[in-house]
């Protein structure tokens, strides 16, 4: 299984609400990624680069994060971060929130410059929600309040909340120089742990015959109007049935490809590239912008 538990943290329940009043109360700031979300997609800088709180990109840089205004306003979670974790190779923190919303398939670090196998993200749920859940390329899955899982963002995968509750983790972006145990990130290595069994979602069969009506079905409707609509449907397929996390951009370029509309198909083909394949640090994509269309 790609992304893994490791470990599990014991969280005061009083102390952590009121931290988490604090970060319900943040105000929203414009995600550097937003067109990979839908629905309420919350990400609140604790450190990074900057010590900015608005800066929410995720960069290489060569010296230690910086505790932002937001970090500071949080001092229980503060100290979980400080007392549990190695500030070392810490390079971001962040608390991310997904309401009634779903983060499609992509991939992460593919603008950056180390090796991928050096970038190392950590999950740590904050809060319990029954209808949200995570994907990589072998598994649907849950994570649970404490629970401290490696996420491996390297590979393709997706997240949603199908409920209007709400669902903050904590996100901790580790860069290691060379060579590196998970259990290096904690500061007392006794709290790596590799034998909590995690919650995997079951999932049901999808027959061939019902992909390609799916296909043939949605050929036959699809347009611009609709295209952002039947690309966040189709990313929803995988976290129910089990077909790759990926899954969705193949569907949605033979439907397109069938439509006959080549403004689609192209579309699709620069999505596809620009979440799973390659992208520049700071380049943008928009999937409601047609302009930038062939003919």
């Amino acid at each position: 299984m790609p992304s893994y538990i490791f470990g599990k943290i014991e969280l005061d329940d009083t102390q952590l609400q009121k931290d988490l009043e604090i970060v319900k109360g943040f105000p929203r700031i414009s995600e550097e990624y937003d067109e990979f979300g839908t629905g309420v997609w919350i990400n609140n800088s604790l450190w990074n680069a900057s010590q900015d709180a608005t800066d929410t990109m995720y960069r290489d840089f060569d010296y230690p994060a910086k505790q932002t205004e937001y970090g500071r306003q949080l001092p229980y979670i503060s100290k979980l971060v400080t007392e549990n974790f190695n500030l070392e190779y810490l390079k971001m923190v962040r608390t991310r929130n997904l309401i009634d919303g779903m983060v499609i398939p992509h991939k992460d670090f593919v603008e950056l410059n180390k090796p991928k196998n050096q970038y190392f993200r950590v999950f740590v749920p904050l809060e319990d929600n029954q209808h949200a859940f995570h994907s990589d390329e072998d598994n649907v899955f849950q994570m649970k309040k404490g629970e401290i899982w490696f996420l491996d963002a390297a590979i393709d995968h997706a997240a949603v909340n199908f409920s209007t509750e709400s669902r903050i983790f904590l996100c901790l972006d580790f860069a290691f120089p060379g060579d590196f145990h998970p259990s290096e990130i904690f500061t007392n290595k006794a709290l790596y742990n590799e034998q909590i069994k995690p919650t995997i979602a079951k999932r049901e069969q999808l027959k061939p015959e019902a992909v390609e009506h799916m296909i043939q079905s949605l050929s036959q409707i699809i347009d611009k109007y609709n295209f952002k609509d039947v690309l966040f449907m189709l990313s929803k397929i995988h976290f129910y049935k089990d077909v790759p996390v990926s899954a969705a951009y193949d569907w949605l370029e033979e439907i397109t490809r069938r439509s006959g509309k080549e403004e689609l198909l192209d579309k699709t083909q620069k999505l596809r590239k620009y979440m799973i394949e390659k992208r520049d640090l700071g380049e943008r994509f928009s999937i409601n912008d047609w302009k930038e269309l062939t003919a």
